[in-house]
């Protein structure tokens, strides 16, 4: 099975690099041109079901697609990005410049009630997980979900621990191509493509 793994358009907060979390921030005008975008691309990709995060950008963004795609849509509160605690809807740079070192960034988010590394990536690899098992009779799906929460797949497949903003970069409605298989009852996941853009006008 070949799974889409995708972001959201942009919105302004991504404009003005502002951290979303959990905040309700829908798409801004050029955020719904790249979700209609990133639509044409997958027309004629055999796309059988999408499963979405909850919030707003990315229910509006899969909105556009299935008005293409017309295909099931299941929305998880499980693929939310994630949630910085107070930081919510503040600056990233602030952010950063309170954040000492990398070592120290759980203990930030114990201290201003975000998302432990281990918890937000645990919780975000569960349902990526659950899903591809629960679809291996497809043949093609689409995942739509949030910066963070790509690279958290991405970084889980490579076996790296690394997982800080832009140490990978996930554009608004890029895409990812990974294969799922499941052989002798093992699951396997390769990655074909990272951060596909070309789509995008």
């Amino acid at each position: 099975m070949k799974i889409y793994l995708c972001r959201h358009g942009e919105t302004d907060y991504n404009k003005n690099r502002l951290i979303m979390g959990h905040l309700p921030i829908p798409l801004n005008e050029t955020g719904k041109k790249q979700a209609q975008d990133l639509a044409n691309e997958l027309k004629d990709k055999g796309i059988e079901a999408i499963f979405s995060s909850d919030l707003i950008r990315t229910v509006e963004t899969t909105k556009i697609i299935n008005s293409t795609l017309n295909v099931p849509v299941t929305y998880y509160e499980e693929l939310r990005e994630h949630s910085l605690g107070k930081y919510d809807g503040r600056g990233v740079d602030e952010f950063l410049g309170e954040l000492d070192t990398l070592e120290k960034f759980d203990d930030l988010m114990v201290k201003i009630g975000g998302e432990t590394t281990g918890v937000f990536v645990n919780r975000v690899w569960a349902i990526f997980e659950n899903i591809a098992k629960m679809n291996k009779e497809k043949e093609n799906i689409l995942i739509l979900t949030h910066g963070g929460c790509n690279r958290s797949v991405i970084l889980k497949i490579l076996g790296s621990s690394e997982l800080i903003f832009d140490n990978l970069k996930q554009d608004n409605c890029c895409i990812n191509e990974i294969i799922y298989t499941n052989k002798g009852g093992k699951d396997n996941f390769l990655i074909e493509s990272v951060n596909h853009m070309c789509h995008i006008s």
